[in-house]
């Protein structure tokens, strides 16, 4: 798992890509840690290049998001395919998280609320 950074204004994307499996799980669990104590409460997912998600993936992702609502804060996902979306369905937290196609929407949602 290759995890990019790119801090635009109040907001972290972090691009995926390979597979979200049991290394790629610390990987992200890792960034979004450092997103949490850099103060970085808005976070964009870039999930184009992800080949495989696991439910250990799913599970952190969750985890994650609830940990950033607490703080007032939010992920957005960008660019599931359409394996990561049954996924998402079969583990039933779709209605959990906001998708959009591009990362300028994602960003421009969180500048929106702003």
């Amino acid at each position: 798992m290759r995890i990019e950074r790119a801090d635009l204004g109040p907001v972290t994307v972090l691009r995926l890509a390979g597979d979200l499996d049991e290394r790629g799980v610390d990987a992200l669990r890792t960034a979004m840690y450092e997103c949490l104590t850099q103060g970085r409460f808005k976070v964009v997912l870039g999930l184009r290049d992800v080949g495989f998600i696991s439910y250990l993936g799913v599970g952190v992702m969750v985890e994650r998001l609830r940990k950033l609502r607490d703080l007032g804060g939010d992920v957005k996902l960008v660019n599931i395919n359409l394996y990561t979306e049954r996924l998402f369905r079969m583990a039933g937290v779709t209605s959990l998280f906001e998708t959009y196609d591009s990362e300028s929407q994602a960003i421009g949602v969180f500048q929106e609320a702003a």
